[in-house]
């Protein structure tokens, strides 16, 4: 997970909302963003992984950031952009570049907030119960999502997942070279 992208990524949604937004409903507007990217490109935009809670699935990196339980590196850049204020996350400022987005992941992004800009968090809770096959209820604990079983939903076939999550794995191995030697170079 890029967590430069995330952040423009968060951002960007909340700008739509003057900058506050109900943590779950973000949650739930990334995850169908990510679905839908997966569905389209055989790529996500946020880059996370997922969990299935009682309360759907979320991107769970981000709900982690949003809890102040990232890694420290995160989560000290992520606090110094957003907040969270009971159960709103609030960006502190306004100003942060969008560098990263492509046009395609705006254009996803923006029909995903058209689509569920007007619904509740709850309305989302109960959308992706119904309309996200790969969330299994998990009583009361947390079951991880693997990108798999989201692309066995999208109605995807055996030799495309598995390019697909070959693909994930040559990029996720990429991203922590280039981490590294970012860091080297700190």
């Amino acid at each position: 997970m890029n967590i430069h992208k995330l952040i423009e990524v968060v951002n960007y949604m909340l700008k739509k909302y003057e900058y506050r937004l109900n943590y779950t409903k973000l949650l739930k507007m990334l995850y169908l963003a990510d679905r839908q990217s997966y569905d389209d490109t055989g790529s996500p935009i946020t880059g996370d992984t997922y969990t299935a809670l009682k309360a759907g699935p979320i991107l769970s990196n981000t709900y982690n950031l949003i809890r102040n339980k990232g890694n420290q590196n995160d989560q000290n850049l992520w606090n110094s952009r957003f907040l969270k204020d009971a159960y709103d996350l609030v960006a502190l400022t306004d100003k942060i570049p969008c560098n990263t987005l492509s046009d395609y992941e705006k254009e996803v992004l923006d029909g995903i907030d058209s689509k569920f800009h007007n619904y509740t968090f709850t309305d989302l809770i109960e959308y992706t119960h119904a309309n996200c096959p790969e969330w299994k209820a998990p009583k009361n604990s947390a079951l991880p999502i693997s990108i798999e079983s989201i692309l066995q939903a999208l109605g995807k076939s055996p030799d495309e997942i598995a390019f697909i999550i070959e693909e994930e794995e040559s990029f996720a191995q990429e991203e922590a070279a280039l981490a590294q030697l970012s860091e080297l170079n700190a």
